[in-house]
């Protein structure tokens, strides 16, 4: 039967054209599923990346493992036996300081984050380290 016939006798019959044509997209829709051989792994979300440095890698360092971790620190001062050092990262400021531990070896003592500009919040430091 030609689709002119078809329309012709819904015409007829007194029936819309509306319930024929929605019908008819449903069958479209019903055609147009998914490949067999679409892989499934395109379906499922990239799994997060590994974060780039972490608290416990950082809390505790010799200056020259922090420096070889987070590069040369874009300010350095010393306060009496500490030493603050502000390293930037790319989504925000790390603030490190430092002190002598028991044996007398300088050590990060206190590690915080802060924004890179003073109109953004403060940042999470977690997510500070993760992001790098």
């Amino acid at each position: 039967m030609k689709m002119s016939q078809t329309a012709a006798q819904y015409r007829k019959s007194g029936l819309s054209r509306t319930p024929v044509m929605l019908a008819a997209l449903v069958l479209l829709a019903a055609c147009s599923s998914i490949k067999p051989d679409t892989p499934l792994s395109a379906a499922r979300p990239a799994a997060p990346s590994a974060p780039v440095f972490q608290l416990d890698e950082i809390l505790g360092a010799a200056p020259a493992t922090l420096d070889d971790r987070l590069g040369a620190p874009a300010l350095t001062r010393r306060e009496g036996e500490g030493e603050f050092r502000r390293y930037s990262l790319s989504t925000c400021t790390l603030i490190v300081i430092l002190y002598p531990d028991d044996m007398g070896a300088v050590r990060a003592a206190h590690v915080d984050a802060a924004a890179l500009t003073s109109d953004e919040e403060k940042p999470n430091l977690e997510a500070c380290l993760a992001a790098g």
